[in-house]
């Protein structure tokens, strides 16, 4: 019997890069998947991938609208039933400084990457209390929700905030028997960081920066939100694990 069997798994942020990486690695390990992004050709697209299955479905949701998460939580109950996971990997990226961001800008950042995983937290885990179940959630956080990061404030911030809650959920929904951890991967093969990335001189710096060098897969990363999902990690709870080849254990240098 695969270790997601008879189980539901939702995960935002799954029309590229984590996100599908992740679909594909549930599906494998036998979940049912309820996939959601922003961009509904996105998501088409990763679940064609599964034609024929009744297991895997996608659905266009803004994160960052609480009345649109609700709804994608609700319509995966009705469909499978019972849910037991949820990954968080909806997020944007926002550069910019202390004395140029935009306000706009840094509400926006704030609302996908903060605010979104707070409203589906919030759903998944009223919806696992409603039936007495217990669950699992992981969210995504960041090199720069563990260390500072020049030119990125409200991406720095909102990773802060996910870290953040991740920690203070865990003690919140232990009682129910909700796990709560998040990851915080470096530089990913993704098309978010693939601005980052584009010159070969940009790369080879990039990847240069991790006492690991090189730049992340995102099938490395679903590896392990897999692991925290499943049974082998039940006494793990309230951990930001950094997935970043040992980046955030240097010591910044001193000028």
């Amino acid at each position: 019997m695969k270790r997601f069997e008879g189980k539901t798994i939702l995960v935002t942020g799954a029309g590229s890069g984590i996100g599908a990486a992740t679909v594909r690695r549930l599906f494998d390990e036998g979940a049912s998947v309820v996939a959601a992004d922003v961009r509904k050709e996105d998501v088409d697209q990763v679940v064609a991938e599964f034609a024929g299955s009744d297991r895997v479905y996608g659905v266009a949701v803004d994160v960052s609208n609480p009345e649109q998460v609700a709804a994608f939580v609700a319509g995966a109950v009705a469909r499978f039933g019972t849910l037991f996971g949820l990954v968080n990997c909806a997020g944007i990226r926002g550069v910019g400084n202390i004395l140029n961001f935009d306000h706009k800008a840094w509400q926006q950042v704030m609302a996908v990457n903060l605010d979104g995983t707070f409203h589906t937290c919030q759903a998944f885990s009223k919806a696992v209390k409603a039936v007495q179940g217990t669950g699992a959630i992981v969210n995504i956080s960041s090199t720069g929700g563990i260390r500072g990061v020049p030119n990125r404030l409200a991406y720095v911030a909102s990773k802060f905030g996910v870290s953040g809650i991740t920690r203070s959920m865990s003690l919140e929904l232990a009682p129910l028997g909700i796990r709560v951890n998040a990851v915080a991967p470096g530089i990913m093969e993704t098309p978010a960081a693939a601005g980052l990335i584009a010159s070969p001189v940009a790369r080879e710096a990039a990847a240069r920066q991790y006492p690991l060098p090189g730049i992340g897969d995102p099938d490395e990363l679903a590896g392990l939100m897999d692991w925290l999902l499943a049974p082998a990690a039940a006494r793990v709870t309230g951990q930001v694990w950094a997935v970043d080849g040992g980046f955030s254990a240097i010591r910044p240098l001193v000028k």
